[in-house]
């Protein structure tokens, strides 16, 4: 027997090949998830380098200051896991519902959670600024811990 007895026929090859290579259908998933993680990546990267809050935003109502100065105190460590939660949760979008409308805003909340979480001004939390959102998930991780985000906190 010599060494060449070990080697496959190249029908085999290409059966093996063809096995190996993703079909079209998983390659487009494949490239509009790459692309999704591209995009969050620049839109938080974008709202750092500029200094901006890390998301998008929307009208904060007359308690705006109040959370633009809690933002604020919070040290860098708190709000870089705002902005990594939140990318990961919703790519960083305040305004986002998910899970057939059962989760709101940039944290995903349900509407209960928000209402007690600390800090939270109440309502729906995809009406507030994804700072506003930011701060309120925040002094819920102090309090609570990062559970109520078991994938992304």
């Amino acid at each position: 027997m010599n060494v060449h007895d070990f080697r496959r026929s190249p029908a085999s090859e290409n059966r093996s090949d063809r096995a190996r290579r993703p079909s079209p259908a998983r390659l487009r998933i494949g490239l509009a998830a790459a692309i999704a993680t591209a995009m969050t990546v620049v839109v938080v990267a974008a709202g750092s380098a500029t200094g901006d809050s890390g998301g998008i935003g929307i009208s904060q109502g007359s308690d705006g200051g109040r959370y633009a100065r809690l933002w604020d105190d919070l040290g860098r460590k708190n709000k870089r896991w705002a902005r990594r939660t939140s990318a990961c949760e919703s790519g960083g979008n305040a305004k986002i519902h998910g899970g057939g409308g059962v989760y709101h805003g940039a944290f995903q909340f349900l509407k209960s959670t928000w209402k007690r979480a600390p800090k939270s001004p109440g309502g729906d939390p995809h009406r507030y600024s994804w700072k506003t959102q930011a701060v309120v998930a925040v002094y819920m991780k102090k309090r609570y811990g990062a559970g109520a985000w078991p994938n992304c906190g």
